[in-house]
């Protein structure tokens, strides 16, 4: 409960109080917290929105008694969400998000501020996005030992938002670093967004394990380069890769013999085939698995890199959700 208790923190007095009397099983579902001046709190749970009243009940549509986030309340809560300097986090704002110090990250909406066609500030805040992280540890157990004991490939973690991605390589470095197979891998987590590990008064809020290197607040290109020169890592893990300057970078790591945890983004099991960035990765030869995580239920399916590039050549890719060759599992992601 952790993770919750970290975000309530931040809320107004009255809104705390409504989610410190809701059930604790729906508390713990909870995926994001969605806050909209002079609108509905909106809670989501498996990619379902709800509304919820002052007594912490859920409801599939809005009514009289739902809970509404005035201009002061969404302000008070922005302002202790940048600890009341705009400043200090102005940078992550015109990218769209503030990164708490538990790693948990809220989207933010607001109206940007244009000097010399040049970005230089975002104002009138409208709506907030918090994002809930969750520390699983054991969750990515099954998966390293059916990839990791005898091999140490380079794999691409893919699926939709709040699909767990992130999750699972939390877990992957906390575990490889910390003498899985009786091994403690050297490992760089590139932490752009400080998600992964999570940062408050320069300290790490987030365990990666005790042979991990963290690099945080770097562009993940700059993070990757500087990882590969000066850090030696066997493993580099991070995020949300969708640039060609990205790639890049992991293509001069892969030079160095260095393997990849990564994950990207996914809207659909078709994408493997459509999305530009898998193609481009797999066409380095580097990446033996893709690890595609079902919608919001924590399963996986593990299928080969070979297959899907092969396929995608081809132009096309089995569709039926599980291929049932010797490159295709299926397991369970959270314990």
């Amino acid at each position: 409960m952790k993770e919750y208790l970290n975000v309530l923190e931040y809320l107004t007095d009255s809104l705390r109080a409504v989610f410190e009397i809701m059930d604790v099983e729906i508390l713990k579902r909870i995926n994001e917290i969605r806050l909209r001046r002079s609108a509905p709190v909106i809670v989501v749970i498996k990619n379902t929105s709800y509304f919820i009243d002052y007594n912490g009940d859920l409801y599939d549509t809005p009514n009289d008694h739902c809970v509404l986030m005035t201009p002061e309340e969404l302000e008070t809560v922005f302002m202790a969400m940048c600890a009341y300097s705009l400043h200090s986090v102005m940078d992550g704002l015109k990218k769209g998000y503030i990164t708490l110090p538990s790693g948990a990250r809220v989207g933010v909406a607001a109206s940007a501020v244009y000097e010399d066609n040049r970005l230089i500030a975002v104002k009138d805040v409208t709506s907030l996005n918090i994002r809930i992280p969750r520390e699983v540890s054991g969750c990515s157990d099954a998966l390293l030992n059916f990839l990791y004991v005898n091999s140490f490939p380079s794999i691409i973690v893919a699926g939709k938002p709040n699909s767990g991605k992130t999750t699972l390589l939390r877990d992957m470095a906390r575990n490889l670093s910390g003498g899985f197979n009786n091994r403690f891998v050297k490992l760089a987590v590139i932490d752009e967004r400080n998600e992964l590990a999570g940062k408050e008064n320069d300290h790490l809020t987030l365990d990666l394990g005790i042979n991990t290197d963290v690099l945080t607040s770097f562009s993940k290109a700059e993070g990757i380069e500087l990882a590969t020169r000066s850090l030696s890592p066997e493993m580099i893990i991070c995020d949300e890769v969708s640039t060609d300057q990205e790639v890049s970078s992991i293509l001069y790591a892969f030079s160095s013999g260095i393997r990849f945890a990564l994950s990207v983004h996914l809207s659909s099991r078709e994408d493997l085939l459509m999305k530009p960035i898998i193609k481009t990765l797999l066409t380095t030869g580097e990446f033996s698995y893709i690890v595609l995580l079902d919608d919001y239920t924590y399963r996986y399916e593990i299928i080969d890199a070979a297959e899907v590039y092969d396929e995608i050549s081809r132009g096309h890719f089995g569709g039926d959700g599980n291929n049932g060759d010797r490159n295709s599992a299926v397991g369970k992601f959270q314990k």
